[in-house]
């Protein structure tokens, strides 16, 4: 009789291991060798994955369960072998008098799609305890059809004030076709890149007679040419001329809500930032908006003609160090760092 694997080993645990990480790890080896994958494959490499398949599902039976795992881990597998000290619950039987080493994948065709999309939350000993009749499996009623998932692009006003979206798509329906759905939903204000919203029941119809499963939309915010998102907040880079800069003024600034006049002071350099609080993206949590920056951007003459140049030569030549405070500062620390 050939030595049978330790089952820890199987399932690439070590013993210590918690209930949920031998799920995790069950789930990962069923789909790796589960028949649905070799069906192109040769029929040496079939019959070494369905091996491979009914081995983790052994595992997964004796290692799932409290009172089991722990007559495996003090006489091995001796413990359900005929004559040892489980043998009336071996797990050579599940249920029914069905044999787990006469069970014929050769003809089985398993769709994970069916089962919430590839498996996410599903509890796969669920699954296979159903096929099996395992001891403790819990017995399944409809299931649910298949999720599915889309991206979908939205500007930067929309995600900021949220909005209505129609979209179209298609899925599998109640008959086992493709079918063309048109769908309206609403886009919540505040919606950050990357979050996704769900539609249920609006996913693939269930071939088990069940609900449909759920649609899950991904959204993806496109670069807006004005605005620029930090979180909650909104920047906006705003051009001033270099005389508004160095006498100070007022200066119109574009927000999602208008345009917001500003006062700048005498002296106000590139990169300089004034808050608008509130004028920035509506945060759900705190049912507040952010705050909108606007930050200067000095914006030097370019295509100057002979008369320009020479009134900017002049007017350069008559600045004194105070009237140069950064160029001034930089010049001091020039000569501290090389001691001149």
């Amino acid at each position: 009789m050939a030595l049978k694997e330790d089952f820890y080993k199987i399932l690439e645990v070590n013993k210590n291991a918690s209930e949920a990480e031998i799920k995790k790890a069950y789930r990962k080896q069923a789909r790796k060798y589960h028949p649905d994958k070799f069906s192109s494959s040769t029929e040496a490499e079939k019959a070494t994955a369905e091996k491979k398949f009914k081995e983790v599902n052994e595992a997964y039976q004796i290692l799932s369960d409290p009172e089991k795992r722990t007559q495996y881990d003090n006489f091995g597998h001796a413990a359900f072998e005929q004559g040892g000290p489980s043998s009336s619950q071996g797990y050579g039987q599940y249920g029914g008098g069905q044999n787990y080493q006469d069970f014929n994948f050769g003809n089985f065709n398993f769709n994970f799609n069916e089962f919430g999309g590839g498996g996410g939350d599903e509890d796969l000993g669920d699954i296979f305890g159903s096929f099996f009749g395992g001891r403790g499996a819990r017995k399944r009623g409809p299931q649910p059809g298949g999720d599915l998932s889309m991206e979908i692009e939205i500007s930067l006003e929309e995600s900021a004030k949220g909005g209505e979206k129609t979209i179209r798509y298609a899925r599998t329906g109640k008959n086992g076709t493709p079918e063309e759905v048109e769908k309206k939903f609403k886009i919540p204000a505040g919606i950050a890149d990357g979050q996704k919203l769900k539609l249920a029941k609006f996913g693939n119809a269930s071939t088990s007679g069940g609900p449909h499963g759920d649609l899950y939309i991904h959204i993806k915010i496109k670069p807006d040419d004005l605005f620029i998102r930090d979180g909650y907040d909104v920047i906006c880079k705003v051009p001033v001329s270099y005389y508004a800069a160095a006498l100070g003024g007022e200066v119109e600034v574009p927000t999602l809500s208008g345009n917001k006049k500003i006062k700048i002071p005498a002296g106000t350099q590139s990169g300089k930032r004034f808050a608008l609080r509130e004028y920035g993206i509506f945060n759900p949590k705190t049912k507040k908006k952010g705050t909108h920056y606007a930050e200067i951007t000095i914006e030097v003459p370019v295509d100057l003609d002979e008369e320009q140049k020479n009134l900017l030569k002049e007017f350069d030549e008559k600045l004194k160090d105070k009237n140069r405070k950064i160029k001034t500062s930089f010049i001091e620390k020039v000569k501290k760092f090389f001691k001149l």
